[in-house]
């Protein structure tokens, strides 16, 4: 009995965690309490021809409405592109415990909003795509639930044209994502076009997290603020 509540709380830790695999785009079944907001800034340097857009401004707001509702506000400003504003609505299914993953449903872009004037894509990129994401957290030591671990992440979705006007999370995407220490982590995933990796800091007790890495061939860096309102 007094495992299997050490081992809830642990699971409550993770899921109230800053994690690294909030990257400007991917769905995952991380989720947010009710009253909680996540806020965070994010530069992309691109690696692409001259005329092409160069780098993405990227800001994102999570707001938990309550605990099986989210809400998420994404700004992308690109250089050579319109601004454009995406909204996604998520709903948990089933919360983690010793036995269950996380479930989640979620619908991207539900306003239908162009996020590009590039003619190919323009069109496609208001389309709204629709997902299944399920993620479940391993321990190195079961026996003392918490840091290290890993938490698997896996996804199913339609085609999402919102960043870049590239094809993203259509058929299966996921990852892995790894929580070190209380205060470092990592990610590894794939959106269904591009590899992501990243790595966190988390300053303790501060709602702070400190991150950065490859978006595909491309760079990204970010810095975000959660907290309980």
């Amino acid at each position: 009995m007094r495992l299997k509540t050490t081992v809830i709380a642990a699971l409550l830790f993770v899921a109230t965690a800053a994690f690294a695999d909030d990257i400007v785009t991917m769905p995952t079944a991380n989720q947010l309490k009710k009253g909680e907001v996540d806020a965070g800034i994010y530069y992309l340097a691109l690696d692409m021809p001259t005329g092409a857009p160069q780098y993405v401004q990227y800001q994102t707001i999570y707001l938990g409405l309550t605990n099986k509702i989210e809400l998420d506000i994404h700004h992308a400003r690109v250089d050579v592109d319109d601004d454009s504003l995406v909204l996604v609505g998520q709903y948990k299914l089933l919360s983690e415990n010793q036995t269950n993953p996380d479930v989640v449903v979620g619908i991207r872009n539900f306003t239908r909003d162009a996020t590009t004037k590039n003619p190919a894509v323009r069109d496609k990129s208001r389309d709204m795509s629709f997902y299944a994401c399920a993620a479940k957290t391993f321990f190195l030591n079961p026996k003392a639930p918490g840091a290290p671990l890993v938490r698997w992440h896996m996804g199913m979705g339609t085609p999402d044209w919102t960043l870049l006007g590239e094809k993203r999370h259509e058929g299966v995407f996921g990852g892995l994502q790894f929580l070190f220490t209380p205060t470092v982590g990592a990610v590894a995933q794939h959106d269904g076009t591009n590899w992501i990796t990243g790595i966190t800091i988390m300053p303790s007790k501060s709602g702070i997290t400190v991150k950065g890495g490859t978006y595909g061939k491309h760079l990204w860096a970010g810095l975000s603020y959660r907290k309980q309102l």
